[in-house]
């Protein structure tokens, strides 16, 4: 078993440095090894990742490997390894320009994801590779190709690649994508803190007051602190009146953060607002610093925390679930622990399908009110999502010795054990 290992080992790292004949040799070994014939070896072998030898020939832009394996051995072009990687997702992941021009020659899909829903040109994008993108692209691919958490651009952006977001954005890419219902690649290159990519983003047509209402790129921007994005922001027509939730301009983040040059900045161009008595840019900072200021961020907390959740309310009705879950999270950084907005949350990650976050929040809302049936019903929900059967039942029947009269929990229970009990008849094959 060792030797195979070895030889195996020997085989996968010759074809990632392009040693042909070294490959051939030690597959030929491991065939003397195994006896599964030569053919079979070279197309077969594989990591415990399930990375084949042509796979990691793509990932090391071996182009006379993959000559080898797909012209001469008939090895399948567009095989995936154990998280659904395609050689091309290889070439594409490390860079390997004359890889994906060959495999794309040779017939390659540019389009296959991966079990991340990520195909090549989110994976070239992420990467900062701009000398493969309009490679993908000449096959006819979308260029905004989106999964859950973006397009290439937004993956360019988020991961600060600028010259790769130009290279998109002359492409055709659309700047003012909106995922998860919430967020703009104009908001990413303010999480990222990347002014050049924000930049880029604007010149190729960013909308600088986009994204849903209470969650616009210039509050961000100042509330971070990042300097260079609000100067281009304000520039390119960003709103310097626009409040957020908590009601408050730009300009007074920037003084709360004390950020004196994103105030002064944006005071020439933000409306005076009454209840400062000292419209200046010293004034403005004093103020909104001041022990008064902070005690009226206090007492709106609640109203605040009432709006947030509410907001999450309205987007869970219409079926924004990650828009939802943003509100519940503002909610929940205002009143930590609220039993009521974790189990709402808790409720979006199922429809998400992020078992693990559903069961984090519905564990957080029994620690919260272990008397409340609702708190365990989430928690067998998104047991059952994870798979967990026998869990989930336990789950549903604690919630029904608090409320016996609970429909919604007996039929969870009810099911939940039938579903579990068919699965483990057909796991140990019990004849009928």
């Amino acid at each position: 078993m060792d030797l195979i290992k070895a030889a195996t080992k020997i085989v996968l790292k010759a074809a990632h440095d392009g040693k042909l004949s070294r490959l051939k040799q030690y597959a030929l070994e491991l065939d003397e090894l195994l006896g599964d014939g030569f053919p079979a070896i070279v197309g077969n072998t594989k990591d415990g990742d399930g990375r084949r030898v042509i796979h990691c020939g793509a990932a090391g832009g071996r182009v006379n490997v993959l000559k080898y394996l797909i012209e001469e051995m008939g090895v399948e072009i567009d095989v995936k390894d154990g998280k659904g990687e395609t050689p091309l997702s290889w070439a594409a992941i490390e860079g390997r320009l004359a890889a994906v021009d060959y495999l794309l020659k040779m017939g390659a899909n540019p389009e296959i994801p991966d079990d991340f829903n990520c195909n090549p040109l989110h994976h070239a994008a992420m990467k900062g590779h701009k000398d493969i993108i309009p490679l993908l692209l000449s096959k006819g691919i979308n260029v905004d190709v989106t999964n859950e958490f973006g397009s290439p651009l937004q993956y360019a952006v988020t991961a600060g690649k600028q010259d790769t977001a130009k290279v998109l954005l002359d492409h055709g890419a659309n700047p003012n994508l909106i995922f998860c219902d919430t967020f703009t690649p104009l908001h990413a290159s303010i999480h990222s803190k990347s002014w050049r990519c924000a930049e880029q983003l604007l010149k190729g047509g960013a909308d600088p007051n986009g994204g849903p209402d209470g969650i616009k790129p210039l509050p961000i921007a100042a509330e971070k602190g990042v300097v260079q994005i609000i100067k281009i922001l304000v520039e390119a027509g960003a709103d310097p009146n626009i409040t957020d939730i908590h009601g408050l301009r730009p300009i007074e983040f920037a003084a709360m953060k004390s950020i004196r040059r994103g105030v002064e900045i944006l005071f020439p161009v933000t409306s005076p607002i009454p209840s400062y008595v000292d419209w200046s840019i010293n004034g403005i900072m004093k103020h909104a610093t001041s022990e008064k200021f902070e005690f009226k961020m206090i007492c709106l907390a609640k109203k605040n925390f009432v709006k947030a959740k509410s907001k999450g309310t309205s987007a869970f009705q219409r079926k924004k679930y990650w828009l939802a879950v943003y509100w519940y999270s503002k909610a929940l950084t205002m009143k930590p622990g609220d039993a009521a907005v974790l189990s709402n949350r808790s409720l979006c990650y199922v429809y998400l399908n992020k078992g693990n976050l559903a069961f984090e929040d519905a564990a957080l809302c029994l620690l919260e009110r272990p008397d409340w049936p609702k708190a365990y019903y989430r928690a067998g929900v998104a047991l059952k999502l994870l798979n967990r059967l026998d869990d989930a039942a336990d789950a549903f029947s604690n919630g029904m010795k608090l409320d016996p009269e609970n429909k919604e929990l007996e039929d969870a229970f009810r099911l939940g054990t039938i579903t579990f009990i068919a699965r483990s008849n057909k796991a140990i094959n019990v004849p009928h």
